[in-house]
């Protein structure tokens, strides 16, 4: 019976606000839009990081005098390293065929060269973390034959930076939306507050407890954030695609992150913020109208 009544007197204070429920409607959609929006793009730019940390390679090259047998045993050594996921080695006749595949028509300025003349034998070596790229530079120098590791550390150095400020830049708006959107319900359930003040004051005067009074103020505020996350929500499902489309037309070097592996996470996350800010924002308004 309390449950009824607390949605009747929510549902009727959501309609009598009019302009103001709009308003705080529009403004919540758009807060849980540019969320979700900034949810989508940390999970690619998390996607696009991790493929471009597994194309960050290191090239250990081999001393050109060692033998086959001291290639082998380098290989070897270098598959035991901590911080090695995989490793390929190629042979000076390997580098120098992919060499001439690369200069293509212009292969035949090579011609009479052979590859142990100029060529070193070379691993390729994956990281498991890109982190730890110097520490396993240094692990690479100390093995014997080795002549020089080549990296891409200003690449690595970055990656490292640009995911680290991404991660920050979302987590800030995210906060600074969440602010913006309790503050224009809060000031939405004013109106419904300042409209019955008199009976609040009356309800606590008979002995009502704060939760009766102030439970269908929270759920009008969780009504208006349940409505903004349905539009928002259908919006980014509908248009997602469309833009990643788009962007990839652009910039067709990484693959994003397809909708069904984010959905859900999505959904789940604007529910719960759109929720958060209804419930917060209505809470407030009515906490010092509850102290007679």
């Amino acid at each position: 019976m309390a449950f009824k009544y607390y949605l009747k007197s929510a549902a009727s204070s959501f309609v009598r606000n009019g302009i103001m429920t709009v308003a705080s409607f529009i403004t919540v959609t758009c807060c849980l839009f540019l969320f979700g929006v900034f949810m989508l793009f940390t999970i690619n730019m998390n996607s696009i990081t991790t493929q471009i940390e597994e194309q960050c390679e290191l090239i250990a090259r081999i001393d050109i005098e060692a033998d086959e047998q001291t290639q082998q045993s380098i290989y070897n050594t270098i598959l035991t390293l901590d911080n090695v996921t995989d490793a390929h080695f190629e042979t000076k006749e390997q580098a120098f065929e992919n060499f001439k595949n690369e200069l293509g028509d212009d292969a035949g300025a090579l011609e009479g060269l052979e590859a142990e003349n100029f060529l070193r034998s070379s691993v390729k070596i994956t990281l498991t973390d890109i982190r730890k790229t110097d520490a396993t530079i240094k692990e690479l120098e100390k093995i014997t034959g080795i002549a020089e590791v080549e990296n891409h550390r200003d690449i690595v150095n970055k990656v490292i930076g640009f995911t680290s400020a991404v991660k920050k830049g979302s987590i800030a708006a995210m906060i600074v939306l969440l602010m913006i959107a309790v503050f224009i319900i809060q000031n939405t359930i004013k109106l419904s507050v300042f409209a019955r003040e008199k009976e609040i004051h009356i309800m606590k005067f008979v002995g009502a407890t704060d939760h009766f009074i102030r439970t269908p103020f929270v759920i009008e505020g969780i009504m208006i954030g349940l409505l903004g996350f349905i539009a928002s929500f259908l919006v980014i499902v509908f248009g997602y695609n469309s833009a990643i489309g788009a962007i990839a037309d652009l910039i067709n070097l990484f693959d994003f992150v397809p909708l069904e592996q984010c959905i859900l996470p999505l959904g789940i996350s604007m529910l719960a913020f759109g929720v958060f800010m209804g419930a917060l924002g209505s809470a407030w308004s009515i906490k010092k109208h509850l102290k007679v």
